[in-house]
């Protein structure tokens, strides 16, 4: 299951998507929407195609019983091995934790604070908000993709597109937190080239050292109120560097992404996480 803490496992499995530009931004949308949009989604809600939108869902909970995870990847990988086949990178790099009804759930429970009831049940979730459907459903639509047929893209996805019409997302100079500035500041340089996939594949740490620093930057970002932010600024990254690189293959996205993503959540609790687990992350620009 995808978690709010963990955004880096999120953003490398929709870097390896074969939609990873669109899944992307509607995931960075998402975490985006401000409390006017979601009034906004919850009213598009009410004027969905019904049929056409229960249809939808109930395609993607299909395709879900179909599609392994990456811990049922792993394990058939590991069979494999022990029966002496050789494992295909770029298969294994395709996969991904946790399936299309689990993001909808992540997205539903915690993109923003949904200001309307829980009536409306989607898969793995239950019953949520009409405006957090509306969000969950704009991801799924693409996460599902290219599997899930056209005309149940455009039902899931056509809520949240008519409300799109005013302005459903937060905005300003903080969109990362207090230290949205040195993240803004990376971004411009993934934009510009300065950093290259070839530098970011090339760092590499001790065993359990980037997933232990890593972790305790995210208690920072929860201590200090700051998950939204740190979804938001990975997911924007990871977006800009496939803009950035778009002939990067999904084995050579998942390389560069750990050093990238250290080096941004570094960026933002620089000013809060634990001193010992910054120098732990700062070894990705160390690297560089």
């Amino acid at each position: 299951m995808y978690t709010f803490s963990s955004p880096s496992v999120l953003a490398s499995d929709a870097a390896a998507h074969p939609e990873r530009a669109r899944v992307l931004r509607a995931l960075s949308d998402a975490f985006r929407i401000s409390q006017e949009g979601a009034y906004c989604l919850a009213r598009a809600w009410h004027d969905r195609d019904e049929s056409a939108s229960g249809l939808a869902w109930g395609m993607v909970a299909l395709l879900d019983l179909n599609t392994p995870t990456m811990p049922q990847t792993l394990r058939a990988a590991g069979v494999a091995l022990q029966n002496g086949a050789d494992l295909d990178a770029a298969a294994l790099a395709l996969g991904r934790f946790g399936n299309t009804s689990q993001v909808a759930a992540l997205v539903a429970a915690e993109a923003a604070v949904w200001p309307d009831a829980a009536i409306v049940p989607i898969p793995v979730a239950g019953r949520v908000p009409a405006s957090a459907a509306v969000a969950a459903a704009s991801v799924a639509a693409y996460w599902a993709s290219p599997e899930l047929g056209t005309e149940h893209v455009q039902a899931l996805r056509a809520p949240f597109e008519h409300a799109g019409e005013t302005d459903l997302f937060e905005s300003g100079r903080r969109i990362y937190g207090p230290r949205s500035t040195a993240v803004t500041e990376l971004i411009d340089r993934i934009r510009t080239q300065d950093i290259t996939p070839q530098q970011l594949s090339s760092v590499t740490w001790p065993s359990g050292i980037w997933s232990r620093a890593m972790h305790e930057a995210a208690w920072a970002c929860l201590r200090e109120g700051r998950l939204r932010a740190q979804m938001r600024a990975v997911l924007d990254v990871t977006l800009e560097l496939l803009l950035a690189h778009p002939t990067l293959t999904p084995v050579d996205a998942r390389a560069c992404l750990p050093a990238l993503h250290a080096m941004t959540v570094r960026r933002l609790t620089e000013d809060v996480a634990d001193k010992k687990a910054l120098g732990e992350l700062a070894l990705a620009e160390f690297g560089l």
